[in-house]
């Protein structure tokens, strides 16, 4: 419940927006904006190159703010406990810091590329950001007061991520379904962003 608690503060998840916002906002924009994309690929650099760059740059900050800091609270449970009986009792929790951090950046990096791939103005994708986070847990929140359905959280991306980490660290659910329905729902999502930056990213190229 520790670390699972942590991995899903809201707190962490604002930081993550504002970091974005600062950093990666314009990770497409501003290639779409000054016609850049077309010069990467001028060069010996395949498609999958050019993003795997992009969401370098997303992996590298989310995991600073999910991995990191839960392996090292991980390790310094260990030490204070001055046994590994903590390590004995959960050898599967180091697993679960692992996948629930990994599962995160994967979010993060498919939401911030998606958001920067629809407008060359990293202004408007700064907005897009925010206006989408805030926007699901507004409409969790509508349908929960019309309906009274805890299915009403999975329109909601703090929600969904709460349900799956809830999944991966063996803790009881925070809404009344199963987890893996907002697992495949972020999981659909993610792939469905890559769709849309690979398309993008194509008519940028083929229009020169």
């Amino acid at each position: 419940n520790f670390f699972k608690s942590y991995l899903t503060l809201d707190l962490l998840y604002f930081a993550i927006l504002i970091l974005m916002s600062i950093g990666a906002a314009g990770l497409l924009a501003d290639d779409f904006r000054h016609k850049a994309v077309q010069l990467y690929f001028a060069r010996p650099l395949t498609k999958a190159d050019y993003l795997l760059g992009k969401a370098g740059v997303v992996i590298f900050f989310v995991g600073t703010l999910t991995l990191v800091p839960a392996i090292l609270l991980y390790i310094l449970k260990l030490l204070f406990a001055g046994s590994f009986a903590f390590f004995l009792e959960y050898p599967w929790l180091i697993l679960s810091i692992l996948a629930f951090s990994l599962f995160i950046v994967l979010f993060f990096t498919a939401f911030i590329l998606l958001a920067s791939s629809l407008s060359n103005n990293r202004n408007y994708v700064i907005s897009i950001i925010f206006g989408f986070y805030l926007f699901s847990e507004i409409l969790r929140g509508i349908f929960f007061v019309i309906f009274r359905s805890p299915f009403s959280a999975l329109f909601s991306i703090a929600a969904n991520l709460k349900q799956v980490a809830a999944g991966f660290f063996l803790v009881k659910p925070p809404y009344d379904y199963p987890w893996y329905l907002s697992f495949l729902l972020i999981s659909v999502f993610c792939f469905l962003s890559y769709l849309v930056v690979k398309h993008k990213v194509r008519g940028v190229e083929v229009i020169k």
